[in-house]
């Protein structure tokens, strides 16, 4: 018996040497190798494998060094999938004896790895495995060149990777670093992978354990993964997944729980810098996903969320909480906001599409629309918008009373505002990503009617305010926009032309009554007046900003202020730099009347009545650089009589420069004597101004203001 024990181990190492001589020879042929891998590499991917160079070594133990590796894409002809400069691994002999190439601790050192989905939906990370060859296949056909040749591998480590996906089909693209991928076991049961990346001050790590996946699948691959975010080497989030996919080669099946929190959205810029991401804080996720092959479905969401800044989406929009849930995948998304619109409270309720709809939408925008049903509320009134929401198509109707509507900032407050209207657009998805004014008007169609009881701006107060708003073909109509205020049926009409290359603005006032500090910030001007200014006359500018619309404007305009304020500083600066005034400077009536061209307004009219002075004049003003030529003719109440002289202003608003003006034969004077204003001059000035429309009539000249008579003498230059 032990002579046989004996005899079988000569034989096994006469067998082992003999086949160890063999493969020793043929390993040195690096070619046989190369051809090997790239044939298994290929019956395993459907890809090719190029390998630059390659050397084999048995001692001190066999291992491999492969450089300049290529594995093709999925376009012929495109980018590769991967190259890398460097990769290394142990070679197991014994499984050549198998025609098995097993490589043990693969390592690939600095790879690009470049990820594509076409247009026509072809990925990289689809594989297209070549069929075996059959068994009984003809002994004449089969030979050590073309011998089928498994490969198979026990681990995989990646070092300092370079991850470049595009997506051509939805027009997304990213870059991503990775310090390091890890898979342990990978020819086991329950492999295990571990993935680090580092990105600005951000860095994440991925762990988790999975099923058998290599050298053949396994008919349902259970998964478990846990991921952990930090910025600036503190936690910032995490996520788990856990469940299974069964026929995961086949129609795979999903049977998923996905949970993630983050305390910062921002936090995610640190890997997706361009996301012009919302500020938002504690972001908490859960879902359940099912479905099989290519559209997994979210059968069950609930999503909680605290304070977001959603003023890039709605100006001066702000969300204090938001959740999202659906229970089962028939059941509709419910929707509750809470948060503000500048200072106003609002909430948002209702509900939107399925879970299958939603993921429908969520994978292919484009071609995928949903109900949608939601209640804008304030307190006990609402407003509703239902209809179809898409990525592409989206057309909503709105209905309903705000009872109160104060966004604050200096915005109008609105009581009881009613809206009836319908609108949508052909493309959602560009409105979300670009969503100004021209933008807007180019990419919707509609009609609304807006009214309201009571509107209050600026100390000012309106009744019975409607307007009719439609937008069609790029251009933005509102016509007629009616109210009544200050005792005067006002009304104008506002277009918006953005369907050319640079938009275009008409405005008509019949008349309109504004606060006037209002118009002076629009006009870049200082704050010269208060009161209420009454406009009559039509303007059109153009222009992509308000400085380049101010200087383009082109009309002709009227406006006047009753019982209204000038300030001291204002009125130095225009006709003396030592007018006696303090604060403001009562004004019972300011008129002016201009044409509007060429960047310039030039000024036919200009007029003033307080109840000691009196002013009147004409001029240009540059709408560019507010350049001044104002010619003046100041008069100062003499008792029964009144003292004047004439005044140039240049310079600009900013800087004013006053000078008393020459008369025809260049002299310097003042004209004492004559009637002191007695004949009231508001009336026809106001009439002038508003063009013979009706507008608020000045309160009457009040008397005993001589006492101030010589210090504004002095303040004009006539007397020391």
């Amino acid at each position: 018996m032990r002579l046989k024990w004996k005899l079988g181990l000569l034989a096994g190492a006469a067998v082992v040497l003999v086949g160890g001589g063999s493969v020793v020879s043929s390993m040195q042929d690096a070619n046989w190798m190369r051809v090997r891998l790239a044939a298994a590499v290929e019956q395993r991917t459907g890809r090719h494998l190029n390998i630059d160079r390659l050397h084999v070594w048995i001692l001190p133990f066999p291992w491999v060094e492969a450089r300049g590796v290529r594995l093709s894409g999925v376009e012929g002809g495109g980018p590769d999938m991967l190259t890398a400069g460097e990769v290394r691994a142990r070679l197991a002999l014994l499984p050549l004896f198998q025609h098995r190439i097993v490589l043990n601790d693969v390592s690939i050192i600095q790879p690009h790895v470049s990820v594509r989905r076409l247009a026509d939906g072809r990925a990289d990370w689809q594989f297209t495995p070549q069929p075996d060859v059959p068994s009984d296949a003809p002994a004449g056909r089969v030979s050590s060149g073309t011998m089928h040749w498994n490969l198979g591998m026990t681990g995989i480590q990646v070092s300092k990777a370079d991850v470049q996906w595009q997506d051509l089909l939805r027009h997304r693209s990213g870059w991503l670093p990775l310090d390091l991928v890890e898979i342990k076991n990978l020819e086991s049961s329950k492999p295990e992978f571990e993935v680090k990346a580092t990105k600005g001050n951000g860095a994440f790590v991925l762990t988790g354990q999975t099923g058998q996946i290599f050298p053949t699948m396994a008919e349902t691959l259970p998964v478990q993964a846990r991921l952990s975010f930090t910025v600036d080497g503190k936690p910032a989030g995490l996520a788990h997944l856990d469940g299974s996919v069964a026929d995961p080669e086949g129609k795979r099946g999903y049977a998923l729980n996905f949970g993630g929190s983050l305390g910062q959205l921002q936090a995610l810029e640190s890997f997706f810098p361009h996301a012009a991401l919302p500020d938002g804080q504690n972001i908490s996720v859960d879902a359940i996903i099912g479905g099989q092959g290519e559209q997994p479905v979210v059968q069950g969401m609930h999503v909680r969320t605290a304070q977001i800044d959603a003023s890039r989406i709605i100006p001066a929009a702000s969300i204090s909480r938001l959740t999202l849930d659906a229970t089962r995948p028939e059941d509709r998304l419910s929707v509750v906001l809470d948060g503000k619109l500048g200072a106003q409270a609002l909430g948002l309720r209702g509900t939107v599409g399925t879970l299958a709809q939603v993921t429908a939408l969520a994978l292919a925008p484009e071609q995928t629309d949903m109900p949608a049903d939601l209640m804008i509320m304030d307190g006990a009134s609402s407003l509703r918008i239902a209809g179809t929401v898409g990525g592409g198509h989206s057309a909503l109707d709105v209905h309903g009373v705000l009872e109160h509507l104060a966004l604050g900032d200096n915005r109008p407050t609105i009581d009881d505002l009613k809206v009836d209207g319908h609108v949508e657009t052909p493309d959602t998805k560009a409105l979300v990503h670009e969503h100004d004014a021209p933008q807007v008007i180019r990419g919707v169609t509609g009609a609304v009617d807006a009214q309201s009881p009571h509107v209050t701006w600026r100390g000012l107060t309106w009744t019975q305010v409607s307007s009719h708003i439609v937008v069609q073909n790029g251009k933005l109509v509102a016509d007629p926009i009616t109210a009544q205020g200050s005792g005067v049926q006002q009304s104008g009409r506002f277009a918006y032309d953005a369907s050319g290359a640079v938009p275009q603005m008409d405005v008509a006032a019949h008349p309109v009554i504004l606060p006037v500090e209002f118009v002076q910030e629009w006009a870049g001007v200082p704050s010269l007046m208060q009161g209420a200014l009454t406009l009559v006359g039509a303007v059109s500018m153009q222009g992509d900003d308000e400085a380049t619309r101010r200087k383009s404007l082109n009309g002709h305009i009227g406006a006047s202020v009753v019982d209204g304020a000038l300030g001291g500083p204002a009125l130095r600066a225009m006709v003396g730099q030592n007018i006696p005034v303090k604060g403001r400077m009562p004004v019972r009536c300011f008129g002016t009347h201009m044409q509007l061209s060429d960047g310039r307004a030039t000024i036919d009219l200009l007029g003033l009545e307080s109840d000691f002075l009196s002013l009147h004049g004409h001029g240009t003003v540059g709408l560019e650089n507010q350049a001044l030529d104002l010619h003046l003719s100041p008069r100062v109440a003499l008792g029964g009589a009144s003292a004047g002289s004439d005044v140039r202003v240049t310079g600009t608003f900013a800087a004013p420069v006053p000078q008393m003006e020459p008369t025809y034969g260049g002299r310097y004077g003042i004209n004492i004597g004559g009637n002191d204003g007695g004949d009231d001059n508001c009336p026809a000035l106001l009439s002038s101004a508003r063009e013979g429309g009706a507008g608020p009539a000045a309160s009457p000249p009040k008397a005993g203001k001589e006492g101030k008579v010589m210090n504004v003498l002095r303040g004009l230059g006539l007397f020391k």
